[in-house]
């Protein structure tokens, strides 16, 4: 298997590393819309560590279709930055930022000569490709597929049966910046288990819900495939705050759309544990109906 490592610039000065892996040779397309797949993980992954994209990207290659796994600047939990970002990371990251990494990865698979981007981001890597759609629309990208995307809504945690532990939380992470602690990391359990700064925190949980899925989908023109895993995604899973009956919510918000579509991965987990097939033959469905 060959690859080749790539390295790319952010337009504000964020060096990211990838992996290229082309078919070896030339293959039918097999209807696929796009020529390369571009694979963005979610909070504190990479693209060297192990995931369902592993086994995603053999069958993309086995159709002709080229791709490349990338690093964003959450990967990680944390590491040094050039000026003015000092450190950056999962614990350090503005979401919104995730714009100028997705651009870049954009900006080189066309400088290779790809001109139907594919783009497929997981958990945190599926939000940030959410909001990045619905901000900028690309015209190279022609196909978007958001694996397990988090549902980031201040007022629906609040408004949990336990939603008392959520407002205890905010008031943690509110103590330390009112003391001038914005960027000392610390452990969080509430909405999820993490290490991250006062910071991060209210970025992605603050009141502005920045980064709520459902407020951004109906921005979003570039034809798009969300999907969720039944063990994570349906209402009986009220425990999950970011994913508890969001499958319903999700699956109601695209009703009827033209370029919007919703799948549930009966039996998978937030990683795909085991059935990484299922997820790949309903993204194929999907992929070759359009």
């Amino acid at each position: 298997m060959h690859v080749e490592l790539i390295t790319v610039k952010t337009s504000d000065g964020v060096t990211l590393e990838g992996a290229l892996r082309v078919p070896e040779q030339k293959t039918a397309r097999n209807g696929l819309p796009v020529d390369i797949v571009i694979l963005h993980h979610g909070v504190g992954g990479s693209f060297y560590r192990p995931s369902f994209h592993d086994a995603i990207g053999d069958e993309l290659l086995k159709r002709g279709c080229a791709v490349l796994r990338v690093n964003n600047r959450g990967h990680d939990l944390a590491y040094n930055a050039p000026p003015p970002h000092k450190r950056l990371g999962a614990a350090f990251e503005t979401v919104a930022d995730c714009r100028l990494d997705w651009k870049a990865w954009n900006d080189f698979a066309a400088s290779r000569g790809y001109s139907r981007i594919g783009v497929w981001g997981h958990s945190l890597g599926a939000v940030k490709t959410i909001y990045t759609l619905a901000n900028d629309t690309d015209p190279r990208v022609a196909r978007a597929v958001a694996s397990s995307p988090p549902r980031f809504s201040y007022s629906s945690f609040l408004a949990r049966h336990d939603g008392e532990q959520f407002a205890a939380a905010v008031k943690d992470a509110q103590a330390l910046v009112d003391a001038g602690k914005t960027d000392v990391i610390f452990p969080i359990e509430i909405p999820t288990s993490a290490i991250m700064t006062p910071r991060t925190y209210f970025d992605k949980y603050g009141k502005e819900e920045r980064y709520d899925i459902l407020k951004h989908l109906p921005d979003i023109k570039t034809p798009l495939l969300i999907t969720i895993g039944s063990l994570e995604g349906r209402e009986g899973q009220a425990d999950r705050y970011a994913f508890g009956g969001l499958a319903d919510k999700v699956a109601k918000a695209v009703e009827g759309s033209n370029t919007k579509a919703f799948e549930l991965i009966e039996g998978a987990d937030h990683f795909y544990t085991g059935v990484t097939d299922k997820l790949w033959r309903a993204v194929e469905r999907w992929l070759t109906a359009h």
